[in-house]
């Protein structure tokens, strides 16, 4: 017992206070991994792609993967993406605003059309003059990959989510990146529906 107390003046707690450590704080609503269907992309949609985002704590990772065929089915290309979180607020609508630092941008090519492309194409190839090998990720921060130009490492986006219940939508990820000031932050949701698989919540 009088370890304890000792302890805790140490501390510099007064006796039977809780260290802030222990004490249950209450995760932020984005927490949690979250992802999307199958969705189309490219000309008439014959292609689709699948984002997984993952938030725990300030940490912000996302994966966009890429497919032959709308079907989600082939893999062909995909984008990870890792950010940290630097502010999280409650808009007036009960929306969640959030800024996030790139710290990473990363491409990476999955099958053998896409790295023959990518080599022969600068602008496919995200100006890099050749050097694309299947399963090898690429940094391509501030780096135009068609139809994206990617922001450059350290640079802040600001964004906007919208959580009800199990789904959540962001204004601009991963469609939109140039929203580089507040005055860009979105102002409605995106049209991507991610859905929660798990959650950091305690109950």
């Amino acid at each position: 017992m009088k370890r304890t107390i000792a302890a805790l003046l140490v501390l510099g707690l007064p006796i039977g206070a809780t260290p802030l450590a222990a004490k249950r704080l209450p995760p932020s609503p984005l927490e949690g991994v979250w992802k999307t269907d199958c969705r189309p992309i490219g000309k008439n949609g014959r292609h689709g792609f699948i984002t997984r985002l993952e938030v725990k704590g300030r940490a912000l990772t996302a994966t966009t993967q890429i497919y032959a065929h709308n079907t989600c089915d082939t893999a062909t290309v995909g984008t990870a993406y890792r950010g940290e979180i630097v502010r999280t607020a409650i808009a007036a609508d009960g929306a969640i605003d959030f800024d996030h630092v790139v710290l990473a941008v990363t491409m990476t090519a999955d099958a053998p059309d896409v790295v023959t492309t990518y080599n022969a194409n600068d602008t496919s190839g995200c100006g890099m003059g050749g050097g694309w090998q299947i399963g090898v990720p690429r940094g391509v921060e501030g780096r135009y990959c068609a139809p994206f130009t990617f922001p450059a490492v350290g640079v802040q986006l600001y964004e906007r989510a919208w959580v009800a219940g199990d789904d959540l939508r962001i204004g601009s990820f991963p469609a939109v990146w140039n929203n580089t000031s507040p005055d860009k932050r979105p102002m409605t949701p995106g049209t991507m529906v991610f859905h929660r698989l798990t959650s950091r919540r305690e109950t």
